[in-house]
């Protein structure tokens, strides 16, 4: 097992790199100066051009201008934004922060609503309801995120006027931020509108992640169902049961444990996806967050802001693949049984 952690370790090292090879390389090709490219200093003095040529090497070949840029970027030195001037690390801070708020809060829901699902259909001998419900979660899984969100807003935000459309919560509430994570920081504070303020933020927030949530609730609902299936199959369910065990409580306490293994390999293979659609929900409800803040970037050539958005996004999810592989591996008897193996 620690064979495997150090490849994942040095998998997620080497990935990296490749990551800041790329983003460095599109560096280059920008139009504009490249130092306040790198930068962000819309335009250098004669020493501020002195230190960024130091800093990033601009001076010597592009191998040590690559590590001089890795260097600067692992230290927490993203530059300064093209447009406002202000340093890039503490406003990407900010909107990353909600982003993780709307994507963990949708990946949740997804599995507390597709788990149960899954199995009642895996449960169920109707072959009907199993045919209706994984049509269902194939339409579900094929519905653009742009249709379904801009169906939302004009539904149930503009005519019947139910949720608001846009936005993290209403302006009136000035919430402290300690952690970032809205719904953290209202729970955190003892204010009297304390109660209101979480109601308006829960308002705010069921819409973006029906949205969101749609793609992993399909995928978990049909991984689910079908490991389930291949679960109860096993020749030890079926030992159990001919002791007169309940299916029932078969599939809750021997089937369903050992199937969630499979639901979190396959949710870690579709977090590029799921990411997609964040940003594009972010754009369509306002949502602060950081796929926003990238296009916003984007539209006004703001380069620096804009590569600093890549990379957190880039990183993030790569580790957050190792992690969910790692507890997959840790998960699965037969996945540890395979490592152990090839050592």
């Amino acid at each position: 097992m620690l064979t495997f952690l150090v490849r994942r370790i040095n998998l997620f090292i080497l990935t990296s790199l490749m990551l800041f090879a790329v983003v460095y390389a599109v560096t280059l090709a920008l139009p504009g100066e490249l130092a306040s490219n790198l930068s962000g200093i819309a335009d250098p003095n004669r020493s501020q051009l002195t230190q960024i040529n130091q800093q990033y090497q601009l001076d010597s070949n592009p191998v040590f201008g690559y590590l001089a840029y890795v260097k600067a970027r692992l230290s927490g030195d993203f530059g300064v934004s093209l447009t406002s001037q202000e340093p890039v690390w503490p406003q990407l801070t900010q909107v990353i922060t909600a982003s993780l708020e709307l994507g963990m809060m949708s990946v949740i829901m997804a599995l507390l609503i597709g788990i149960p699902i899954g199995a009642l259909v895996s449960l169920s001998r109707n072959p009907t309801i199993q045919r209706i419900v994984m049509s269902l979660t194939l339409l579900g899984f094929s519905v653009p995120v742009f249709w379904l969100g801009l169906l939302q807003i004009i539904t149930f935000g503009v005519n019947l006027d139910w949720l608001p459309a846009s936005g993290r919560i209403n302006l009136i509430y000035e919430v402290p931020s300690v952690t970032g994570l809205l719904l953290v920081d209202i729970w955190l504070t003892d204010a009297p509108w304390r109660s209101a303020a979480m109601m308006d933020a829960w308002a705010h927030l069921i819409l973006p992640i029906s949205v969101v949530m749609l793609l992993p609730l399909t995928i978990v609902i049909r991984i689910t169902r079908f490991s389930l299936d291949e679960e109860l199959d096993k020749n030890y369910i079926r030992a159990l049961e001919a002791r007169g065990i309940s299916r029932f409580h078969l599939l809750v306490h021997h089937a369903l444990p050992n199937a969630m293994a499979q639901v979190l390999r396959v949710l870690s293979l579709q977090l590029g996806p799921i990411a997609s659609a964040i940003i594009i929900v972010e754009l369509l409800f306002s949502w602060p967050g950081v796929g926003a803040y990238m296009v916003s970037a984007l539209r006004q050539g703001d380069h620096t802001a804009l590569q600093a958005g890549v990379l957190a996004i880039s990183l993030f999810i790569v580790l957050l693949n190792i992690v969910l592989e790692i507890i997959h591996t840790l998960l699965n008897p037969v996945s540890r049984k395979e490592i152990h193996g090839r050592i």
